[in-house]
């Protein structure tokens, strides 16, 4: 912004000039917290207003953007590369506004200001006042700060929660998620909160169906709704993902499980499992009855666009989905509790992730730390045995990334478009198996378990040896092995050193 004085003496107000849709309007330089180029990319925020365009992350704050064009009804028409953020604060309250343009700082004397006062009983005016500049020639609408952010669902944030010692003790303990895609969205859950994420099968038809319930299906005796989460959200969805390409291959059902009820959430793609500390969650901000507490935060991932963190007891207690949840588990109550007893007498349950190095392998959750995206700044250390293909930087900890197919004798990737890197800790050092794909999470009884015969276990020449001595029989999928990356990582240790 410019600089411009209009008088040198008597008393000066200060306000920053913009343009939107070819109008010239001026903020309070005292509401005006600074001004920003447009983000590349803004995380869109489900069940919100259209003129809340998305989320971006300053220096560590989630900063809510609005829409001026649609907020004051004005056509946009402005260049998109030359749009400007101003971050405007005002009773506790910080939100950034879209502007077409900047203009510049003016030093304006307050008889050149005339305040535009609100009729009695109504709601304060978006324009609070105006500056006659130029002898009453240039006319500027002032926009009232706290006029825009007390409108109906413009975001706020609550008062920041303290940091307490207790928060910082459990810094050290990471949480586990598993973050998927609705709409070109990431939105990720607590592993906890998952029952496991399957296939999209044939749905039957529900009596409750609608625009968001879409269907159910029998999960081992339990009778579960499928909701389409993106309808439920309210995004649209993305323009360069194919319905039937999304449905045909990349689409999950990811199936939640309490007391009061079982359903299903149908979601694009399931990306991956995301960990993160207490403190690196971001506040999100609230607007909306409809979103109230839906969200438990913001992970914030460098400069591209984050994960939102879904509330799995928001879920359950949004009326909507209890409703669904507790009509189909009464109408079907029969069937759960046939499930429910075998359950018990299958014993112990265990979550697997099924991932694939040519053929369909699983590991326990359990065995994991988190799963991320094959990364191409993985730097190659000489003096290392061929299949470390090198160590990466995960958030300051450096983490060895093992070439499994090399490791087991395989044929060489193909290509890494679709490849995950699981993240394993074995006596305080972490390791990376690239993989070509992460598949499904399914939950399985303990019972189903199997025990791979010693002779191909111990069999000279067996690129597995004891990484692989336990299998499991998956519904409609025959036998898969199980990995225990203790053994594996314990031989690449092991291999490294006398290399």
């Amino acid at each position: 912004m410019n600089h411009r004085s209009l008088a040198t003496g008597g008393q000066l107000e200060l306000y920053g000039s913009f343009l939107l849709a070819g109008t010239e309007l001026a903020l309070p330089v005292a509401a005006l917290q600074e001004v920003v180029n447009h983000p590349e990319a803004l995380t869109p925020v489900p069940l919100a207003p259209p003129y809340l365009l998305g989320l971006f992350n300053l220096r560590g704050t989630l900063i809510p953007v609005v829409d001026l064009h649609q907020l004051l009804h004005l056509p946009d028409e402005g260049a998109a590369l030359a749009r400007k953020i101003a971050i405007v604060e005002a009773s506790g309250m910080r939100v950034g506004l879209r502007f077409d343009a900047t203009g510049e700082i003016l030093r304006v004397p307050t008889d050149q200001v005339i305040a535009i006062e609100a009729a009695e009983g109504s709601a304060p005016a978006t324009i609070g006042a105006v500056l006659k500049l130029d002898g009453g020639e240039r006319i500027l609408q002032v926009l009232s700060a706290s006029a825009l952010l007390g409108l109906r669902d413009v975001p706020h944030f609550a008062q920041p929660v303290a940091r307490t010692t207790e928060r910082k003790a459990q810094q050290g303990q990471r949480r586990q998620n598993v973050s998927f895609k609705v709409g070109g969205t990431a939105l990720a859950l607590p592993m906890g909160a998952i029952q496991e994420i399957i296939r999209v099968p044939a749905l039957q038809h529900s009596p409750m169906a609608d625009d968001v319930c879409i269907g159910m299906l029998n999960l081992r005796g339990a009778t579960v709704p499928v909701l389409d989460f993106g309808t439920f959200l309210g995004f649209a969805r993305a323009p360069d993902v194919t319905s039937a390409t999304v449905a045909a291959e990349e689409r999950r059902i990811v199936v939640l499980n309490r007391d009061a009820g079982c359903f299903g959430l149908l979601v694009d793609e399931v990306a991956s499992i995301v960990a993160y500390h207490e403190d690196e969650l971001l506040q999100m901000p609230s607007y909306g009855d409809a979103h109230r507490s839906l969200f438990a935060g913001y992970l914030a991932a460098g400069d591209s666009t984050g994960v939102l963190l879904v509330s799995a007891d928001a879920l359950f207690a949004n009326e909507r989905i209890a409703t669904l949840a507790t009509t189909h588990r009464d109408l079907y109550r029969n069937a759960a509790q046939a499930a429910d007893s075998a359950q018990k007498r299958g014993g112990t349950r265990q979550t697997l992730v099924t991932f694939r190095i040519g053929q369909l392998i699983g590991v326990r959750i359990a065995e994991l730390r988190e799963v991320i995206d094959y990364r191409d700044d993985i730097v190659k250390t000489p003096g290392l045995p061929p299949f470390v293909r090198g160590v990466l930087n995960l958030r300051g900890v450096l983490v060895t990334v093992i070439d499994v197919r090399s490791m087991y004798a395989m044929p060489p990737y193909e290509d890494l478009v679709h490849a995950k890197i699981l993240i394993v800790e074995h006596r305080g050092e972490k390791y990376g198996l690239l993989v070509d794909s992460v598949e499904d999470i399914v939950t399985l009884n303990g019972g189903a378990q199997l025990t791979m015969p010693e002779m191909f276990t111990r069999a000279a020449g067996t690129q597995t040896r004891g990484d692989m001595r336990e299998a499991v029989e998956l519904p409609g999928q025959g036998t898969l092995m199980l990995l225990d990356p203790v053994p594996l990582c314990e031989r690449v240790a092991e291999e490294a050193a006398a290399f």
